[in-house]
């Protein structure tokens, strides 16, 4: 049964069958667990170094164990849609933290502990996650789109150790630089996860951490409308560890909330989210990526429109709408009878449809691509 199963997913996956060949131990590894699914202690416990120093390659090791116990498993018919996004976004939620400590410990070792110049508070990095991975959502070939910003500006604290300090803004730009080659960077072992930084303020021309201030004041006097639903499905990464964390976490939503939804019905969303919609469209059609079950005409981007249209509209004064999940707003949008149950049916079944073909299609090679084959050859396993 296992080899028949094993057949099956190397038809479906020529980067699985390179993975299993090459690698002794993770074949092993495959056979001892793919009876079960990864939680979310299995998954820390994949991706936790030995030391500091081996951060790089055991987030790469561990990359490899879970795609290939993920595909064995899907390809199988053993993971439904819901293991497989639980996994690819616990498992990027889990490295993103292993990362961000393993760089603030690095930087924290040279530079001393940056300090809160009003609230004399060690500060901290936060990781705010974008899109899928905010939403719990992510896909597996996915980049992560992510923003970095801190509350405070202020100096790193001079002691025995650390002679000159540098400001809290200089601090937490490199442990981003860091934190993003840990996971971008690309080796004999391949990559952890692809990182898009072009969510931030003023995207690639932009500082690459900003301060609350910073964050408040662009919001108010630069922010895009687009940017309201990007912002929809932020999510604060940081494991929760200590109570200034816990705070900081809460001051940033404090920004972000009024940003997002207004305490009124928002009808003037409609007109925002049809020009985007339109300009997603025309650019699909100008790249001819009209087979693309993303961007294409019905597929998966027109679905989350749908959903996040209504929590756009409504999600200030329905707080049921302001979940991050696009399935999830589905669900309460016919609970609350904005479309009928019928209709949401449909997009749920065509929503989850096209994720798994989605999915099936990065399997192949491990790519980030959503677009329909063109050779016979290259459909096995997808259909």
């Amino acid at each position: 049964m296992y080899d028949s199963q094993l057949q099956k997913m190397f038809q479906a996956s020529p980067f699985a069958q390179r993975l299993y060949e090459a690698d002794a131990p993770l074949c092993d590894f495959l056979r001892n667990h793919a009876a079960m699914p990864l939680d979310y202690a299995a998954l820390a416990t994949l991706c936790t170094p030995e030391s500091i120093e081996s951060t790089f390659s055991s987030l790469r090791h561990a990359r490899r164990r879970v795609m290939l116990h993920l595909i064995f498993r899907d390809i199988n018919g053993l993971a439904d849609l819901n293991e497989v996004l639980r996994v690819v976004s616990e498992f990027a939620e889990i490295t993103v933290n292993v990362a961000l400590r393993a760089a603030h410990a690095e930087l924290q070792a040279r530079y001393g502990t940056p300090i809160g110049s009003t609230s004399h508070q060690p500060q901290h990095l936060l990781v705010v996650g974008m899109g899928k991975l905010g939403g719990r959502e992510l896909n597996v070939s996915s980049d992560i789109d992510l923003i970095f910003t801190y509350a405070e500006d202020g100096e790193t604290a001079i002691s025995d150790a650390v002679q000159s300090s540098i400001s809290n803004h200089e601090f937490f730009a490199r442990v981003g630089k860091r934190v993003i080659a840990l996971l971008d960077q690309t080796d004999a072992l391949g990559f952890v996860f692809r990182v898009d930084m072009r969510l931030r303020p003023f995207g690639d021309s932009g500082p690459l951490v900003s301060s609350f201030a910073a964050l408040t004041d662009y919001f108010i006097k630069q922010a895009r409308p687009w940017e309201r639903y990007a912002w929809l499905k932020g999510r604060v990464l940081n494991a929760l560890d200590s109570d200034i964390i816990a705070g900081q976490k809460k001051a940033l939503m404090e920004i972000v909330h009024p940003f997002v939804f207004r305490r009124y019905h928002d009808y003037g969303a409609v007109a925002e989210m049809r020009d985007l919609h339109g300009q997603i469209r025309l650019e699909a059609t100008k790249r001819n990526r009209l087979d693309d079950v993303k961007v294409g005409p019905g597929g998966i981007r027109e679905i989350e429109f749908i959903a996040q249209l209504f929590q756009l509209i409504r999600g200030g004064r329905e707080h049921a709408l302001q979940t991050r999940s696009t399935r999830k707003a589905l669900h309460i949008i016919a609970h609350n009878h904005l479309l009928s149950t019928a209709a949401v049916a449909a997009l749920q079944a065509a929503y989850a449809f096209l994720r798994n073909v989605e999915h099936r299609l990065q399997y192949r090679h491990d790519q980030q691509t959503q677009s329909l084959p063109t050779v016979d050859a290259e459909c096995f396993g997808i259909a």
